[in-house]
């Protein structure tokens, strides 16, 4: 961790005013608020892009922490008077958040570095014109399977891995309302004989798992991995990273069927003040070196093809040539059919686990 976190400043420092947008004319004595995730993203933002932010602007940042699904209820429920500027989260809350009408579109002029952006993380196609993004798609993150190798003898290769015996009682996996719960919906339906288009099968095989543990954060099931009561777990890349920083007993896998890719997006609040600071930020989460400084931190991988790691950095975040192993799914299908699905799972499928 010594060596991401020295490339990091390294690279943080490095940075200077070039390619970057100038101050804006109107941004004296203003206070940009940033809606996001507590933890490493909250550690990366202040360490690597808060004081280069305030340098370039003279405004200053302030943050509304919380769970993507507490914050984005917030965006709705005040609507009327928006508590932050900008907006973390995965793609498909940009999608639901545009149609609820709670975010807004970037000039795509004034975030210049999108032009370096990869094709595979502009995910969210709506807002995406000559003119406009509907937000920057700063990292990439995967959803993968997470194992005690103390506990554990027999080689984890699948997600079907998750339906072996010794599993039973033993698994930590996604909540109903976890941000990839639709994603298992469709593996597991085209496991079991059906699609995207017929998921009866897969609620029928979801409800074969006996999960310990249903989780939407990585806290919420590593005291058991530690105890042994969990010995499989469901998370993302960079959550597992931590654990191993942390000294839990864990390795991962990239299942053969491929991990679950998600591009993470800011995105702009509709009915913000800060619209053109708004956009300076979504510039800076998208310059090469300040992506470089914020994978060497978190763990998170880079979308600016520019973006430019040391290879023990690209061994641990979803970076380079991992991408090829990612499975990456439309935030449109997720965003129509969540509602539905979270339903179900919690009317033919919960009831079944007796989880925690």
């Amino acid at each position: 961790m010594s060596l991401s976190r020295r490339h990091a400043l390294q690279a943080f420092s490095a940075i200077g005013a070039a390619g970057l947008l100038a101050r804006p004319a109107l941004a004296q004595a203003r206070t940009l608020t940033v809606s996001t995730w507590g933890g490493v993203t909250e550690e990366g933002l202040k360490a690597y892009v808060q004081p280069e932010f305030e340098r370039l602007t003279g405004a200053k940042l302030a943050y509304d922490i919380g769970g993507q699904g507490a914050r984005y209820n917030k965006l709705l429920a005040q609507r009327a008077n928006p508590p932050a500027d900008v907006f973390f989260s995965a793609d498909e809350a940009v999608v639901a958040g545009h149609k609820a009408g709670v975010l807004t579109t970037a000039s795509r002029k004034n975030v210049p570095n999108v032009a370096d952006v990869e094709d595979w993380a502009m995910s969210v196609k709506a807002g995406n014109t000559a003119e406009t993004i509907p937000g920057a798609p700063y990292t990439l993150i995967s959803y993968l399977l997470g194992y005690n190798p103390e506990k554990v003898k027999e080689p984890v290769t699948s997600w079907a891995d998750m339906w072996r015996p010794e599993f039973r009682g033993k698994l930590a996996f996604a909540s109903p309302v976890h941000s990839q719960m639709p994603a298992f919906v469709i593996m597991a339906a085209e496991m079991a004989g059906g699609s995207i288009d017929n998921v009866d099968p897969g609620f029928k095989k979801l409800a074969e798992l006996k999960p310990n543990k249903l989780t939407v954060f990585w806290t919420d099931w590593a005291p058991l991995s530690k105890s042994g009561d969990v010995t499989m777990g469901t998370e993302f890349d960079y959550y597992l990273e931590t654990m191993k920083d942390q000294k839990y007993p864990l390795e991962y896998v990239i299942p053969k069927e491929k991990g679950i890719g998600v591009p993470e997006y800011v995105s702009v609040v509709k009915g913000t003040k800060n619209q053109e600071l708004a956009e300076v930020f979504l510039n800076l989460m998208l310059d090469p070196k300040v992506q470089a400084a914020f994978a060497a931190s978190t763990y998170s991988g880079t979308t600016n093809r520019k973006a430019e790691l040391p290879e023990a950095v690209r061994n641990r975040c979803a970076c380079g040539a991992r991408v090829d192993q990612l499975r990456f799914f439309d935030p449109e299908v997720f965003a129509a059919r969540r509602a539905l699905w979270t339903e179900r799972m919690n009317l033919e499928v919960v009831p079944n686990w007796q989880a925690r």
